[in-house]
């Protein structure tokens, strides 16, 4: 019987190092598909509604990326709170001269926010960190009454660009925020993990004596026999 209950014991800590490693494989399997969001440019400050975008018309607004892999742009829009059906289309564009897209979104009119960000997202691009970039909004079924708009500030407030109605340049800058996308794989966990240990030598420790405290338990479960055992 005292043979039984040492073996219960000694399953039960097996049972319960087990759940830790699990836990850990989870941990990992998460931190692989860790997605971070950052800013990559921003202009919020606002202070008008430009007029409704109608047919023939196009906002547009030139701003730099800060970071790697742009992916998305929040834009200040309003529908007037109505119902509009015309569709919006989304541009971006390497600068005001580029002929060619390198992003093209075609908007539902449902979509379109009142008083509060639209999220415009596209396939991210890498090499977008200190680069210059254009995006322009266009409705061409658009009339009065059956159209959008977005918001400005008439006064320069982003330095790195400027606001474009009509394809010219004009005063002042549209109220955006620009996103960048980052993924970590295991492989960047470790490397961070690693670049920590090396320049940090409290945090080095810590991890250190963490990590044989671990060992030393493992040992313990797996290793050391029971006085009962010997009996």
């Amino acid at each position: 019987m005292i043979a039984g209950d040492n073996m219960s014991a000694r399953s039960g800590k097996i049972f319960r190092i087990t759940l830790r490693l699990l836990a850990l494989l989870a941990t990992l399997a998460c931190l692989a598909a860790c997605t971070l969001e950052n800013i990559a440019a921003r202009q919020e400050k606002a202070s008008q509604l430009w007029p409704e975008l109608v047919e023939g018309e196009s906002y547009g607004q030139t701003f730099v990326s800060q970071r790697a892999n742009l992916y998305r742009i929040d834009l200040g829009t309003a529908t007037y709170m109505r119902v509009n059906s015309a569709e919006v289309i989304f541009h971006l564009r390497a600068d005001p001269t580029a002929a060619e897209d390198l992003a093209t979104r075609i908007i539902p009119a449902a979509e379109i926010q009142n008083d509060r960000p639209t999220s415009i997202t596209f396939p991210p691009l890498p090499d977008s960190q200190q680069r210059s970039y254009y995006f322009f909004l266009e409705s061409p079924e658009a009339h009065p009454g059956n159209a959008v708009t977005v918001y400005a500030n008439e006064y320069d407030q982003y330095p790195d660009g400027t606001a474009f109605r009509g394809g010219q340049a004009v005063d002042g800058d549209l109220v955006f925020t620009a996103y960048s996308q980052e993924t970590f794989s295991p492989g960047d966990v470790l490397s961070v993990f690693w670049g920590r240990l090396r320049q940090d030598a409290p945090f080095a420790a810590l991890y250190g004596l963490m990590l044989l405290g671990v060992i030393v338990q493992c040992c313990r479960a797996f290793l050391k026999p029971n006085s009962n055992d010997q009996n």
